[in-house]
């Protein structure tokens, strides 16, 4: 709120907030005694907050039985979770994926879209732009009157927002993301990698929550990881931190990997039909799946020894397989080694990205209006630096 300049005032309107929140409406009395406020300050932040339109207002309803009590009911509040959304985008190789969330973090409408990885980059952006515009259509608003706009990428993201290194959509290297996709929409946005994405979503609403040192491990078409260390994320002086696909002896092509004769490596479903012919008996799937286990547990192995974190998930498409992955991680790790630290699988799936660029949409949100922390729900957490 602009016109806040008082700490007392801000931390005053965070508890009306605050206690606005228990419920779907409440009278002006009840918020006074939630906040420990008097009736006319409650009665003065409500007022601006509606002129904001954070706050809705309702008249009083008659009794269901047609009767009127004694004396004039009093109106009540309720938190408008319309009053802005932000967007959170996975723009993956074969996918793409907008998830628009309200100002509470409640995710309101997601739009996923197949699109061809020989898609060349300027498409690329026409198709994300489409996505985002028909995905916030859906709640009645255009992209400009979002409160931000998040995207993760499949590749190295420097502190300025652009890409200098995407080997898996190659037209993106050089591309600044957060300029152009800025001056389309004309909100604040940030990019930044989709591992670094899905490793934040763990940490707000995912397996990783309240655990301070982290290493997510992003598994799917390639392989790639983020890392929260003392609960922040660790980006690197240059973005790259996690890309582990670079070190030549940890890269492997999970596609390469578990390719089979005749499959097509563009479809879907490429990687989950190999871990479902295994699970069926099929020897060769499974001896592919095997090897595919040993890569990953090497990665996982220099991960954990690099960073020595309280836990590991594993994340990504491939995580979809389940526990079995989990059991064929362990089975090529040197155990004991690892004992007191467990190796989880993502709660958050293949949406960690999206629902990982909707949390930095909120947060860039909350630096340009710092009383939306206040909606949020679960908070934010620790402010994390800005993400490059």
């Amino acid at each position: 709120m602009a016109s806040d300049s008082s700490a007392e005032r801000h931390t005053n309107t965070v508890s009306v907030l605050t206690a606005l929140r228990v419920d779907e409406g409440s009278r002006l009395a009840e918020l006074a005694q939630r906040t420990g406020l008097s009736r006319p300050t409650v009665d003065s932040i409500l007022t601006e907050l509606g002129r904001l339109g954070w706050v809705e207002q309702r008249d009083p309803q008659d009794p269901p039985d047609g009767g009127r009590q004694a004396g004039r009911p009093a109106r009540t509040y309720r938190l408008n979770p319309d009053a802005g959304f932000v967007v959170g985008v996975d723009v993956g190789v074969n996918l793409l994926t907008a998830m628009v969330a309200d100002i509470t973090g409640t995710t309101r409408h997601t739009v996923t879209r197949p699109i061809s990885r020989s898609t060349p980059g300027a498409e690329r952006r026409t198709a994300v732009q489409s996505l985002v515009a028909d995905a916030v259509a859906e709640l009645g608003v255009e992209p400009r009157e979002t409160l931000a706009l998040s995207l993760g990428v499949p590749g190295i993201v420097d502190p300025s927002g652009r890409i200098t290194l995407s080997t898996v959509i190659p037209d993106w290297t050089g591309f600044h993301v957060e300029k152009h996709f800025g001056r389309w929409a004309g909100v604040p946005v940030t990019v930044a990698n989709d591992a670094n994405m899905a490793t934040l979503a763990e940490h707000w609403i995912g397996a990783a929550r309240l655990v301070d040192d982290v290493v997510y491990v992003l598994a799917g078409r390639r392989t790639s990881a983020g890392i929260i260390v003392d609960g922040r994320l660790h980006t690197g002086r240059h973005g790259a931190a996690g890309e582990i696909g670079s070190i030549p002896d940890l890269y492997f092509s999970t596609e390469e990997l578990l390719a089979t004769p005749g499959s097509d490596p563009d479809s879907p479903d490429a990687i989950g039909s190999v871990f479902r012919a295994a699970q069926a008996g099929d020897e060769h799937a499974a001896a592919l799946v095997e090897e595919f286990y040993r890569r990953l547990a090497r990665v996982v192995e220099f991960l954990v020894k690099s960073f020595d974190p309280d836990m590991v998930v594993l994340g990504g498409g491939v995580s979809r397989s389940g526990r079995p992955l989990v059991e064929g991680v362990e089975r090529h790790l040197d155990r004991p080694v690892f004992n007191t630290m467990p190796i989880v699988l993502s709660q958050l799936g293949p949406e960690a990205v999206a629902l990982g660029a909707v949390r930095s949409a909120l947060q860039l949100a909350v630096r340009h209006s710092p009383l939306l922390a206040a909606l949020v729900t679960p908070p934010l957490g620790v402010p994390t630096r800005p993400i490059p």
